[in-house]
């Protein structure tokens, strides 16, 4: 493959929501989710030749939303380059190989089932193998991709947990291309990734909490799982903000794999050590909102939280009325994974990363986020409309 290094041509708009990627030469239109809710609209989005200007672009402009001063985009958000895909057209039905993620939590369930519906919606001529087992530890991971190249696909979606990158040269040697889709690999012989820039996402949470703080207290820090890129990408972010605030102490840090029953844990221990507690830096919901089953538990004042826009999380949040930021990391974001495979089976040019654009919202917006008659494990924003919701059992009419 030919990587052509972008020229910057200045800053451009920001993403459209579940923003699609597209040729250099062409835009596309693509569906914006609303509030909260299903998608409803239509935007026409920048082309891959603007990418880098978009990542950038994120980095001073996402904290704005919030009244946050801009973050300095680190070196590799100008690195972005042009991957020219001619070689990978193919005339007649694709078949797109889709490497799944074990669905034991609700976060990789609608991740996976994204990518279903997105095929139901745009492509439904197209043949889409998806493998008969999740992806976890790393012989599995590798086994399961692996299977999935004996079927021939002309093209594979993979979610590297940890790093795959002997099963992404080997399928680049049977002239595969791979997307790798929210994840990353110790190797450039993909073709493009496809994902939120997480360092960006711990980064706001850490600016928010500095700021709720009045920038000197004492607070925690909950991640995902040890060694995931997700977790660690938004730990570093995380971590280089508060480095910058003397009067800032991190008290304490556990990995809780993302999980409520975890993140309890690791809060109930927290909360016999310390007295004091100014903030909780979470990386994700789910830790998030066992973290806060642990302040009620215990009789101590919520403090403020960093987490996802989980509806349990905001449940609480409109229970309780402690002050928080939802930085959004949506599971939906998958289907753009199969609109960049189909691009790349098309010959479209595309980008070597495409950043995902994600709500981004605190307190003075709870209103319009949270979804009282659905259930808790219901990521926003949605991709399904409110009468599949209801169907789906997720919602009450």
């Amino acid at each position: 493959m030919k990587h052509v290094r972008l020229k910057l041509i200045g800053v451009v708009a920001v993403l459209a929501l579940i923003a699609v990627a597209c040729s250099s030469a062409e835009e596309t239109t693509t569906t914006t989710a609303a509030a909260g809710g299903g998608s409803d609209t239509t935007t026409t989005v920048a082309g891959a030749s603007d990418q880098s200007d978009i990542l950038v672009n994120a980095f001073r402009e996402d904290p704005q939303v919030l009244g946050l001063d801009p973050i300095e985009p680190p070196d590799y958000a100008y690195e972005i380059v042009n991957v020219d895909t001619s070689e990978f057209k193919i005339d007649g039905t694709p078949k797109i190989a889709f490497a799944i993620q074990a669905p034991e939590f609700s976060w990789p369930a609608t991740y996976n089932q994204a990518v279903e519906a997105r095929k139901a919606e745009a492509y439904p001529d197209i043949e889409l193998v998806i493998s008969p087992t999740g992806l976890g530890e790393t012989d599995s991971q590798i086994a399961t991709i692996e299977d999935l190249l004996v079927q021939q696909p002309d093209a594979l979606i993979i979610t590297p947990l940890t790093d795959v990158s002997g099963a992404v040269e080997e399928a680049a040697a049977q002239g595969v291309p791979v997307v790798l889709c929210t994840g990353t690999a110790e190797t450039d012989a993909y073709v493009t990734r496809v994902d939120r820039d997480n360092f960006l996402n711990g980064a706001i949470g850490a600016e928010w909490i500095a700021r709720s703080i009045d920038y000197s207290g004492k607070i925690v820090t909950l991640s995902g799982i040890a060694g995931i890129p997700t977790a660690e990408d938004r730990l570093r972010g995380a971590t280089s903000v508060f480095e910058k605030y003397p009067d800032i102490e991190i008290v304490a840090h556990e990995y809780t794999n993302w999980d409520a029953a975890a993140g309890k844990t690791a809060m109930q221990t927290f909360l016999t050590q310390f007295d004091q507690i100014d903030a909780v830096w979470a990386d994700g919901a789910g830790q998030a909102v066992g973290a806060i089953e642990a302040f009620k538990e215990a009789g101590r004042d919520i403090p403020p939280f960093a987490g996802e826009p989980l509806n349990g999380f905001l449940r609480l949040a409109s229970e309780e009325g402690f002050d928080f930021v939802a930085v959004g990391y949506p599971p939906s974001h998958s289907s753009v994974c199969l609109d960049v495979a189909m691009d790349i089976l098309g010959g479209v040019t595309v980008p070597s990363f495409v950043n995902v654009e994600v709500p981004i919202f605190d307190k003075t917006e709870l209103d319009e986020w949270y979804r009282p008659n659905c259930v808790d494990d219901l990521w926003l924003p949605t991709p399904l409309t409110d009468e599949e919701l209801v169907a789906e059992g997720l919602c009450e009419a």
